[in-house]
C-alpha cells in the first residue's frame, strides 16, 4: 500500500496539469452519462409477458374454453423459458397469459408465440393476436375526448385520428380506446316480407357485399392524350343502399328498402366510461412500449395534444389529459433529491463542526467524493444495462460511501498535527494506516450485496438495481478517497490549530465511554451474559415484528374496483359507476373521477359489466388534509361507499393494481387460489374459504371470483326434428346468431375516409324476448318456414360467467387486502383457519399467491445465501488478522447492530419486509469497519485504551456522518420513499447500536481478552 501510495502522490505533484485534465474528462464523461440516463419512478416488476388474446364473437365462456383456450394452450405449452401458463374465457373473449424466465427476451418471446399460434386448430373466425409490446406499468398516459359531438363522433375521431397520431410518437406501443359506441349503418329486414320473398339474411348481406365494389378498366387513347377507365360502385352515403338489388322476383328486382329500411346505429357495447357527471365518455389509454423512456415519450405525447387540440380536431372537440406518468415520477423525484441533497447537507456539516474549518481542504474533499461517487453510481447502472430509478437513489447513503475518506481524513489530521509537517510522507504514513483495512471492509460490504443481487422476480427487479447502485457508488468513494484526499492534504495547515466545534462533545463521549467500557470489563463471563442478552433481545425483537413482503408504494391516486352480481346489465352498471363517482367526489382532495365498466372492444381487458373499475385522481400530496396516507383515503372512500349495498369493493392503486394482477393473474394484492376440475365444486370451495378469510383480523375486501351467475337463454337443439325437416343444427344456430348480431355485410367509407360496418338484421324488438326469438322463422330446403322453437327447446338457466385456468387445470381464487397487520403474520394465521374448516378433498388444493409467494420465495433465497456470504467474510478476517479470537470479537458487532435495527424497525412502526431485510444485510457489512478500526488499533498499541484514543474521533465521526446521511430517508413520508424508509431505518438504527458497542463493550471485551 505504501509504495501504491507513493507512485500515486508523486504522479498528482509532478503531473498535475495531466492528472486534472483526465480528472475532469472522466467527470465530464460520467456527468455527460446521468445526464442522458433515463431515470424511472419504479422499475420494471414482473417477469416477460405475452398474451394471446382471442375474440370469439357471441359464444359463451364454456364454449369459449373448449374452442379457443384448451387448443392455444396445447400450442404454447412448452416454449422455451415459459414458467407460467394461464388463462380467462368469458363472453366472446379467451385471453392467455404466457410468463417467461427473466432471461427471455420480450422479442424472442413474442417470436416464439406467434410461431407456435400456428399449430392451434380453431374454428372459423377466430384469430389470436398478440398483446401489445409493453409491460403491466406500461400505462403511463390517459386521456380523455371530450366536446359537444355526438359521443359516436367522438369515437369515430379517437379510433381514426387519435389512435394513428399518437401510435407514430416513438416509444408508444399501443393506444387502447375505451368508451364511446362505434357507429355502423344496420339493414334492418322485415321478417315476414323477407321470408315471404325466400330470402335469407345471409343471402341479403352476400348481395349487398356484391354490389359495394370499384372496378378498374384499361387505359384508352384519345388523341395525345391516355384515359384511366375506372368503375364506381362503392355506397358513398346510407341512402345509397336503400337502392341496393338483393334479388329478384320473376322480372321486378328486389331493393333493400322493398324489404327492410336503413339506419344508423351502434355495435354492440362491451364496455363505457364515465367521467364525474357524464356517464359516456371516450378515453384513451396510452402504453409505454418497453425499454422506452418514461419522461420523454410523455412529453411527446403532450406536444402532441396541444397540435392536436390546435390545428386537427374538428370544431367543438378537444383532448384533456387525465393521467400523466411524468407527475408521479416529478413527485417522486422530489422526495428522492430532498432527501439526497438534505443528506449531503447533514455530512457536510458535520464534517465541518467535526474537522474545524482550519481544516477545510479536508472537508472539501470528502465533500467531493460524495457527487463523485453518485457519478459512479450512474457510470456501474449503465454500464451493467439498467436504469436508474428512484427507489435505488433515494436509498444511497452517502455517510457510507465516504466512510473510508472520513478514517483517512482523522488518520491525516493527527500525523499531521503530531509531526507539524506537511511532507508526502507525512501524507502517506496518515493514510497507509486505515486505507488497507477500509478497502477490506469495502471488499466485505461488497460480498454482502450478494444476497442482494441474486434475488429473483419481483424483489429482484427492484434491489437488484438498488445493490448495483450502492457497490457503484461504494466504488466511487474509495477511488475518490484515492483522487481527492491526497490532493487536498498539501493545502492542510501543519501543527495543532483551533479546536473544532465538536471537539470537546467528542472528548466528553470517548470519556465517558471509557470508563463505562472500564467498569464492563470488570464483569466476569462478560461475553457469555451479553451474547445470551442480545440473542434474546433478537429473538424478542423478531418475534413482534410483522413481516411483509415489501411497503405499499404511494402513487397519489386510488383504483377502486367494485364488483356487482354477474347479472347486472350494461344500464344498471353505468347507473352504479355514478353513484360510485359521486360519492368519492365528495372527497375534498379528490381532483377527478373516471369509471370503466366492461372492457375495451379490442379485448385487452377481460372484465364483464359486473366489474367497475375506478380511477380516483388526487391532488399533490402537499394539499392533503382529509387524510395523511393512501391508507387514509382509502378508509374515508370505505366509508362514502358502505352505503352501496350488493357489491364488493376493493381498494388499490393504478400501478399496483396492474402488477399484483400481473404477478398471480388476479386482480388483488393477496390471493388464495383453489384449483380442480369442477366449476360447482371450485365455486363452493371458494365460497367457504372467503368465509374463513373474512373472520381472520386484517382481512379486508375478501371475495371469492363468480364463475356462476350468468342468465343463459340456452336453445338446446332437437336433432331428430332436425332431421324431419332436413335441416342442420348450424341453420338453426345461424338464424339465432344473425337475428341478435346480424351480419357483416361490408364496410362503407365515410367522407372522412373512415370506414363504418354494414350490418344486416332482422328487425327485432330491441332487445327480443324469449317467445320472439322463438319464433324466428328456419328455412327448410324445400322452402318451407319452420319456428326455431319448432325443433329447440329454450330454456332460461345459470350460465357460467367466467373460466380461469393456471398451468392446464382449471382453478377459482379468493381475492383479499390486509391492512393493519403483517401479511406473513396473517396468511399464517389464515392458513390455518382453512385447515381446521375446510374440507378440501383432492383432487382439489389451495394455493396461497401474490405478496406472500414472493415474501416466502425471497425468504428462502436469503435464508440460503446470507449465511454462505457470512462464512465468506469470517474466512477473509481470518486471513486478515490470522486469528480466530480475534475475528470472533469483531463478529460481536453482527448481533449489536442487528438488534438496533430490529429495534428501529419497532420504532418507526415499521415491519420486516424484503426492503428491511435488505438493509438488515448491508449492515453486517456496514459495521465491520468501526470494529477493524478499534481492533487494529488495539493490535497497534497493545491496549484497547489506548485504540480508543488513537481511533475513537475517527469511529465516532465516520459512523456519525454514516447516520446522518440516513436520517432524510429514514423520517421521509413523500411519494417515492416507501421501499427506501425500512432499508434505511434498519442501517440507521443498527449503525447507533454498532456504535454503542464498538466504543463501550468491544473495548471491554479486548481488555479481558489475551493479548493481540
Amino acid at each position: 500500500m505504501k509504495q501504491f501510495l507513493q507512485r500515486w502522490i508523486d504522479f498528482q505533484k509532478r503531473q498535475k496539469i495531466l492528472f486534472l485534465t483526465l480528472l475532469l474528462a472522466a467527470v465530464v464523461g460520467a456527468g455527460t452519462l446521468a445526464l442522458h440516463s433515463e431515470i424511472e419512478a419504479f422499475p420494471e416488476l414482473t417477469n416477460v409477458q405475452v398474451q394471446v388474446i382471442t375474440q370469439y364473437a357471441g359464444k359463451a365462456p364454456e364454449e369459449v374454453e373448449r374452442q379457443i383456450t384448451i387448443p392455444l394452450e396445447v400450442a404454447t405449452n412448452g416454449i422455451a423459458g415459459l414458467i407460467n401458463q394461464r388463462s380467462i374465457s368469458l363472453f366472446g373473449l379467451s385471453v392467455i397469459t404466457l410468463t417467461f424466465d427473466d432471461n427471455v427476451a420480450l422479442k424472442d418471446a413474442r417470436l416464439g408465440v406467434s410461431q407456435r399460434l400456428g399449430d392451434a386448430a380453431l374454428p372459423e373466425g377466430a384469430k389470436p393476436n398478440l398483446s401489445p409490446e409493453s409491460t403491466p406499468i406500461g400505462e403511463v398516459f390517459r386521456y380523455t375526448l371530450q366536446g359537444d359531438l355526438p359521443v359516436d363522433e367522438l369515437r369515430l375521431i379517437e379510433d381514426w385520428t387519435l389512435e394513428r397520431e399518437f401510435k407514430s410518437i416513438p416509444g408508444v406501443a399501443d393506444v387502447v380506446s375505451f368508451g364511446g359506441p362505434r357507429r355502423t349503418i344496420e339493414i334492418r329486414l322485415n321478417v315476414p316480407r323477407m321470408t315471404a320473398l325466400g330470402l335469407t339474411v345471409s343471402a341479403v348481406a352476400q348481395a349487398l357485399g356484391q354490389n359495394h365494389a370499384n372496378a378498374g378498366g384499361s387505359v384508352i387513347t384519345h388523341g395525345e392524350e391516355a384515359y384511366l377507365i375506372r368503375s364506381i360502385g362503392l355506397y358513398e352515403n346510407p341512402e345509397d343502399l336503400e337502392y341496393a338489388v338483393v334479388s329478384q322476383n320473376g322480372t321486378v328486382p328486389i331493393q333493400v328498402r322493398d324489404i327492410g329500411r336503413v339506419r344508423i346505429s351502434h355495435d354492440i357495447r362491451l364496455g363505457q366510461v364515465g367521467m364525474d357527471d357524464n356517464d359516456d365518455i371516450v378515453q384513451g389509454i396510452i402504453l409505454l412500449r418497453k425499454g422506452s423512456d418514461t419522461v420523454e415519450t410523455c412529453r411527446a405525447i403532450r406536444e402532441k395534444i396541444a397540435e392536436l387540440n390546435r390545428s386537427a380536431l374538428p370544431q367543438g372537440a378537444r383532448i384533456v389529459p387525465a393521467y400523466d406518468r411524468t407527475d408521479l415520477i416529478k413527485r417522486s423525484s422530489r422526495t428522492v433529491f430532498h432527501n439526497i441533497l438534505f443528506g449531503v447537507f447533514l455530512v457536510c456539516l458535520l464534517l465541518t463542526l467535526a474537522l474545524g474549518v482550519s481544516y477545510w481542504p479536508l472537508t472539501v474533499a470528502v465533500a467531493l467524493i460524495i457527487p463523485f461517487s453518485l457519478l459512479m453510481a450512474f457510470v456501474g447502472m449503465k454500464g451493467l444495462g439498467y436504469s436508474p430509478n428512484l427507489i435505488s437513489l433515494g436509498a444511497v447513503d452517502f455517510g457510507i460511501m465516504v466512510e473510508t475518506a472520513v478514517f483517512s481524513v482523522e488518520s491525516l489530521i493527527f500525523y499531521l498535527r503530531q509531526k507539524n509537517e506537511r511532507d508526502e510522507a507525512t501524507i502517506i504514513e496518515g493514510m497507509e494506516d486505515v486505507l488497507a483495512p477500509a478497502f477490506l471492509c469495502a471488499f466485505l460490504l461488497i460480498i454482502a450485496f450478494i444476497p442482494i443481487l441474486s434475488l429473483q422476480r419481483v424483489e429482484g427487479r427492484i434491489f437488484r438495481p438498488l445493490g448495483i447502485t450502492l457497490i457503484s457508488a461504494l466504488v466511487g468513494g474509495q477511488i475518490g478517497t484515492l483522487v481527492f484526499l491526497p490532493f487536498f492534504a498539501f493545502m492542510a495547515p501543519a501543527g495543532r490549530q483551533k479546536p473544532a466545534p465538536l471537539h470537546r462533545l467528542f472528548d466528553l463521549i470517548l470519556y465517558r465511554s471509557r470508563r463505562l467500557g472500564e467498569r464492563l470489563s470488570q464483569i466476569p463471563h462478560l461475553s457469555i451474559y451479553y451474547g445470551g442478552f442480545f440473542v434474546l433481545a433478537i429473538l424478542l425483537l423478531l418475534a413482534g415484528l410483522g413481516r411483509e413482503f415489501l411497503p405499499q408504494l404511494n402513487e397519489g391516486a386510488l383504483w377502486i374496483r367494485a364488483v356487482a352480481p354477474p347479472t347486472i346489465s350494461r344500464e344498471e352498471a353505468v347507473a352504479l359507476g355514478h353513484r360510485i363517482r359521486a360519492q368519492l367526489r365528495k372527497i375534498p382532495e379528490v381532483t377527478s373521477t373516471i369509471s370503466q365498466i366492461g372492457r375495451p372492444d379490442d379485448g385487452t381487458d377481460v372484465n364483464g359489466f359486473d366489474n367497475d373499475e375506478t380511477f380516483v385522481q388526487l391532488t399533490d400530496p402537499a394539499q392533503w388534509r382529509t387524510a395523511r396516507t393512501i391508507d387514509g383515503f382509502i378508509k374515508k372512500a370505505q366509508d362514502l361507499l358502505s352505503s352501496i349495498q350488493g357489491v364488493d369493493f376493493g381498494y388499490s392503486q393504478p400501478i399496483k393494481d396492474n402488477v399484483d394482477e400481473a404477478i398471480s393473474g388476479v386482480k388483488g394484492e393477496l390471493v388464495v387460489k383453489i384449483y380442480g376440475p369442477q366449476l360447482e365444486q371450485l365455486q363452493k370451495y371458494s365460497i367457504q374459504v372467503a368465509d374463513v378469510i373474512k373472520k381472520v383480523p386484517g382481512a379486508q375486501d375478501v371475495f371469492p371470483e363468480q364463475l356462476f351467475g350468468q342468465p343463459e337463454l340456452r336453445f338446446t337443439m332437437n336433432h331428430p326434428l332436425l332431421a324431419r325437416y332436413g335441416l342442420r343444427a348450424s341453420d338453426a344456430e345461424d338464424v339465432l346468431e344473425t337475428a341478435l348480431l346480424g351480419k357483416l355485410s361490408s364496410k362503407m367509407i365515410d367522407q372522412n375516409g373512415r370506414y363504418i360496418d354494414i350490418r344486416v338484421k332482422p328487425d327485432l324488438p330491441d332487445p327480443p324476448n324469449q317467445s320472439i326469438l322463438a319464433a324466428l322463422p328456419v328455412l327448410t330446403p324445400s322452402g318451407a318456414k319452420i319456428p326455431l322453437g319448432d325443433v329447440s327447446t329454450p330454456t332460461l338457466v345459470e350460465g357460467v360467467a367466467r373460466v380461469y385456468r393456471e398451468s392446464g387445470e382449471r382453478r377459482s381464487a379468493i381475492k383479499m387486502s390486509v391492512r393493519g397487520r403483517s401479511v406473513v403474520d396473517f396468511v399464517r394465521e389464515a392458513s390455518s383457519q382453512i385447515k381446521k374448516q375446510v374440507d378440501l378433498r383432492p383432487p382439489y388444493r389451495a394455493q396461497w399467491s401474490g405478496s406472500f409467494e414472493n415474501a416466502k420465495r425471497a425468504s428462502q433465497q436469503l435464508a440460503l445465501l446470507v449465511p454462505l456470504c457470512l462464512i465468506a467474510m469470517i474466512i477473509i478476517l481470518y486471513s486478515w488478522f490470522g486469528r480466530w479470537k480475534t475475528v470472533g470479537l469483531l463478529l460481536w458487532e453482527v448481533p449489536f447492530a442487528l438488534s438496533g435495527g430490529l429495534a428501529a424497525l419497532r420504532v418507526m412502526g415499521l415491519y420486516l419486509s424484503i426492503s428491511a431485510a435488505a438493509g438488515g444485510i448491508v449492515l453486517i457489512g456496514v459495521t465491520f469497519l468501526t470494529g477493524m478500526m478499534l481492533i487494529s488499533g488495539w493490535i497497534h498499541h497493545q491496549s484497547p485504551w489506548l485504540a480508543m484514543e488513537s481511533e475513537g474521533k475517527g469511529i465516532l465521526l465516520s459512523s456519525g456522518v454514516a447516520i446522518v446521511g440516513l436520517i432524510p430517508a429514514a423520517l421521509s413520508h413523500g411519494i417515492g420513499s416507501e421501499i427506501a424508509r425500512p432499508f434505511a431505518v434498519m442501517i440507521l438504527g443498527g449503525l447507533t447500536s454498532s456504535l454503542v458497542f464498538t466504543l463501550t463493550l468491544l473495548p471491554a471485551l479486548l481488555a479481558r481478552s489475551q493479548k493481540p
